[in-house]
């Protein structure tokens, strides 16, 4: 606006623009307090998680863990590893969170200092302190991202399968999106460590620099608790540490007659979705299933002696290199000659289960045969889906013979007997067995089921006959059957924030009616 010539009046005019100038710098009470708010709710979550991760680390000599000596001596330093360099990252910025407050106007034994300040958060945090001579310290914002950088990579050099987890830990280093569009032309023309710290907390309030560095205090300790998480679950729960890779590859049979099916399948040793395996057989690729094998079929020709070359490239999820493995299949291709006996599914026989079989070279073909079965846990046979086919089922391990005669010649077969291996438990249909949750997500429906994956026996029925559950008040229930009952579904209920559930002594019925106990229990942290 134009200035008038009378003298009061341009001072009015001036004082009005000054005032305007003021109100624009000035950040409403509304906004600080806001930042206030957000800046003690973070404290209070850090504090919980602190105090949650140093209860999972006690919890390693628990008297349940005896058991699992060897993997807490592994696993437990660890997790202190873990612990130490979390204590260490978020001491650093909590003596930043100090200095920013000092350069506010705090001064001891006064703990007030001014939470609306534009440049203090700049001065310490974005521009660097000047030592004079023409040198400047690094800004202490560079520093923190510096830090944290070297703390992800500390974290990584613990553990290979920790390694793998870090990728998806809560620190994010990733420069935010900035939405002017002249202040970005000139940032992003700075080393990284700088733009990151300019856009975090470039002319920002000193209370809202300090709720961004508590949370990313926060994003330290949500790590630390996921990474003691993990190093506890190893210990309690069975984990195949994926270090070895082979070449795993076989055929249905090693002796076909002409005419018949050969199946060949292959699978990487060890086998993880993050070795990517690709798999090919005498230089053909063959698709992988979901289970993470290759089915390979052909037809046998003329008898005679034949191999198959099993390539396999994958990426090792422990070094991140190409490696490959191979192996060759062999079988042979004969006449056939007399009565034989192929189990269809195994080697052996499972207690408990219809296991199929299959009988051929009978002499009047299959309607002249006659079979039986003998040997240990009282074995039956009865017929299959179609001529020659039979179902065998055995009450115990052992041995069973199969008698087999066609009217002109006979022959037995001596075919072990095993039990079913021991299921994996976790609760409800999401099959959960540590970590957090919320009281509701556990008690609803809240039941423990058994599963045994990757068997040959599709649909294996296990039922849990009872467990125990310890809970952080020192008290435990026991339960009957696999559903919680009531008063342990209060208790879970009733459970506050941090609280941590255990679940053990879990008895399970195996398909011959016999009731095992398991080693594993499961672990809870309730938020």
């Amino acid at each position: 606006m134009a200035l008038p010539k009378e003298p009061r009046q341009k001072m009015i005019n001036i004082m009005y623009l000054v005032l305007t100038a003021i109100l624009a710098l000035n950040v409403s009470s509304e906004i600080l307090n806001a930042f206030q708010t957000i800046d003690d709710s973070f404290g209070k979550s850090n504090d919980a998680l602190k105090t949650r991760s140093e209860l999972i680390i006690k919890e390693f000599g628990s008297e349940q863990n005896k058991a699992f000596a060897e993997k807490v001596a592994i696993w437990k330093p660890k997790a202190q590893m873990v612990s130490d360099l979390s204590d260490q990252a978020f001491a650093f910025i909590e003596n930043i969170k100090k200095e920013l407050k000092m350069e506010s106007g705090l001064k001891a034994p006064d703990t007030t200092f001014k939470l609306d300040d534009l440049e203090a958060s700049t001065r310490v945090l974005v521009e660097g302190k000047d030592e004079g001579k023409g040198k400047t310290k690094m800004a202490k914002g560079e520093e923190i991202y510096n830090m944290l950088t070297k703390y992800k990579a500390d974290l990584a050099k613990i553990d290979p399968l920790l390694a793998l987890k870090v990728g998806n830990i809560p620190v994010d280093l990733s420069i935010p999106k900035l939405y002017n569009k002249d202040a970005e032309k000139t940032i992003k023309n700075l080393p990284i460590p700088k733009q990151w710290a300019t856009i975090y907390f470039h002319m920002t309030p000193t209370i809202a620099a300090l709720a961004m560095m508590s949370k990313f205090q926060n994003d330290i300790r949500n790590t630390q608790t996921q990474l003691i998480d993990f190093c506890y679950s190893q210990v309690n729960t069975t984990f195949i540490q994926l270090k070895n890779f082979d070449a795993i590859a076989s055929a249905n049979a090693t002796t076909v007659s002409p005419g018949e099916e050969v199946e060949i399948t292959a699978v990487l040793g060890s086998y993880n979705s993050d070795a990517k395996p690709s798999i090919s057989i005498d230089g053909a690729s063959v698709p992988i299933g979901p289970d993470g094998k290759a089915l390979y079929k052909m037809v046998a020709s003329a008898p005679g002696d034949y191999s198959k070359h099993v390539t396999i490239n994958f990426i090792n999820p422990s070094t991140g290199a190409a490696e490959t493995r191979s192996t060759d299949v062999k079988f042979k291709v004969v006449t056939p000659t007399g009565l034989s006996l192929s189990t269809d599914k195994t080697r052996v026989f499972y207690a408990g289960l219809q296991n199929p079989i299959s009988i051929s070279g009978a002499a009047g073909g299959a309607g002249a045969l006659k079979v039986s079965a003998s040997g240990n846990g009282n074995p039956s046979i009865s017929p299959g889906s179609g001529p020659g086919n039979y179902i065998v089922t055995v009450s115990s391990a052992g041995t069973v013979t199969i008698n087999v005669s066609d009217g002109k010649s006979s022959k037995s077969f001596n075919i072990p007997a095993k039990e079913v291996p021991t299921p994996k438990v976790g609760v409800n249909a999401d099959f959960r067995t540590y970590g957090t949750i919320t009281a509701d997500k556990l008690v609803s429906p809240g039941i423990i089921n058994a599963i045994l994956n990757d068997f040959i026996f599709e649909g294996v029925n296990f039922q849990v006959t009872s467990f125990n559950v310890q809970f952080d008040d020192g008290t435990s229930e026991s339960n009957g059957g696999p559903v919680f009952n009531g008063t342990i579904k209060s208790k879970i209920r009733a459970s506050q924030s941090g609280d941590r559930i255990l679940i053990y002594n879990i008895n399970y019925k195996t398909p011959t009616g016999q009731i095992k106990p398991l080693t594993q229990g499961l672990s809870f942290d309730i938020y």
